[in-house]
Parts: structure tokens; sequence; C-alpha cells
């Protein structure tokens, strides 16, 4: 290794050793990509609808562990405007849809009311805006930390170290 090459790295090194914490600090909940299309109607709709998907058992539900965010998060920024629009345009419409079809809002059906119309729904027209929250619930739900160690048996890197044994 040549001095130029060393000082270049050093330098790298330095560099991130400053900007990495900056970065890390960054990533908060307020600083998530905001919904502008969302309304507190329309949120509380997407919590209702995760919490049937993955409700509170003896495990922790899918608003325990803040899915919500995770979705939204993820049509934010993971698909296209026309996409998002799409999709809030669907949530806005689903408690009229549900009322066109129980004669009841969607709040005021029972809990297993509920996720017999949310079973419904695949058959419908509304099924590719459900199959979007259906699958970033599972898949932010199954990603969490408390599913990643409580049931998937995942351990920290490097692990642990078990010296001094017999190989």
């Amino acid at each position: 290794m040549n001095r130029r090459s060393l000082l270049k790295n050093l330098g790298l090194g330095a560099a991130a050793t400053v900007a990495l914490p900056a970065w890390a600090v960054s990533w908060t909940e307020k600083s998530l990509p905001a919904s502008p299309a969302l309304k507190k109607a329309d949120e509380a709709m997407l919590r209702q609808i995760i919490d049937i998907l993955i409700p509170k058992t003896d495990t922790p539900g899918a608003l325990e562990l803040g899915i919500e965010n995770f979705v939204k998060a993820m049509i934010n920024t993971m698909h296209t405007e026309e996409e998002q629009k799409f999709f809030y345009n669907q949530l806005a419409g689903f408690d009229t849809y549900v009322e066109k079809k129980y004669q009841y809002n969607f709040d005021e059906l029972s809990p297993k009311g509920r996720a017999e119309c949310l079973k419904e729904l695949e058959d419908t027209e509304v099924q590719k805006f459900f199959n979007i929250i259906k699958r970033y619930t599972v898949q932010g739900y199954t990603g969490s930390e408390w599913y990643m160690i409580e049931k998937a048996g995942y351990q920290y890197a490097p692990g642990y170290g078990h010296g001094c044994i017999d190989a």
C-alpha cells in the first residue's frame, strides 16, 4: 500500500465516522415521508384494517409493533405517484364501499363482521388495494425486531463466541 491510498482511506474513514452517526440519528418517526393525501379518518381506517390482519393475542399485534408506519413508509417510498393516488383513493372510498355493500360503516361492523368483510374483498375490484395493505403488513410484522428475535430465533451478529472448546 502506498502513501496516497493510505491517506485516501484514512480520510474516507474519518469522514464516515463523522457522517454515519448524523445519518443514523436522522431516521426518526418524524422523518418518515409524509403522506399528504392521508386524512385522520383514512389513517384510522388503515389502522383498523391492519389490526384485523394481525390482531393482538398472546403475542403483540401489528399495531403494537407500529406496522402502520411501515405500511405508510413503503407506500410513500416504493410506489409511483399514480399508485399512491390509487391507494389513497381506494382507502378514502373504502368506507363508502362497505356502506353500500353492508348498509353499515366499517366502524359499525362487529370485529367478526370486519374480518368477513375483508375476506370477501379478495374477490372484488378492491383486491389490489387490500393486497397492498396485506403484503406490507405481513412484511413489516415478520421483519420486526420482536418477530425476528422471539419467533424466528434470530441472534444479533456476530452471535456468541464460545472460546476454548474442543473442535
